[in-house]
């Protein structure tokens, strides 16, 4: 039996504009995507470790019709610092939902959207 390392098994982020969304989040935090294709969809995975969570972009004719925004499943993505995270999002267009806030000794988070709308959480020890 497999022993669970996270809560969060996978995390997908909806896109409309797929290379704008790689684009964003390539630049914004300095990774590169393995991208996988088939009829149905197209996937720009995040970099992550066999046996810990991943995730990835996604463009499929099946949500076509998602609107993105507050009220849609909210996922964190580490930094090394929330403060310092935010304002290359907010350089590349994307916008801060809510500031950096300290959680005491869990360290900070803060939300923005992206530039595809999606509202995006960030967590780091550090500000």
């Amino acid at each position: 039996m497999q022993s669970i390392t996270s809560p969060l098994a996978w995390f997908e982020i909806v896109t409309q504009d797929f290379e704008r969304a790689i684009k964003f989040y390539e630049t914004a935090f300095k990774i590169r995507f393995e991208r996988h294709e088939n009829e149905e969809m197209k996937h720009a995975i995040f970099p992550y470790i066999e046996g810990y969570t991943g995730g990835s972009l996604v463009h499929s004719r099946y949500y076509s019709d998602h609107q993105a925004g507050a009220g849609t499943v909210i996922i964190y993505l580490q930094t090394s610092s929330v403060s310092k995270q935010l304002k290359i999002i907010e350089q590349l267009g994307g916008e801060m939902v809510f500031p950096l806030t300290d959680i005491g000794e869990n360290g900070y988070i803060a939300g923005f959207k992206d530039c595809e709308g999606n509202y995006i959480g960030l967590w780091s020890i550090n500000p």
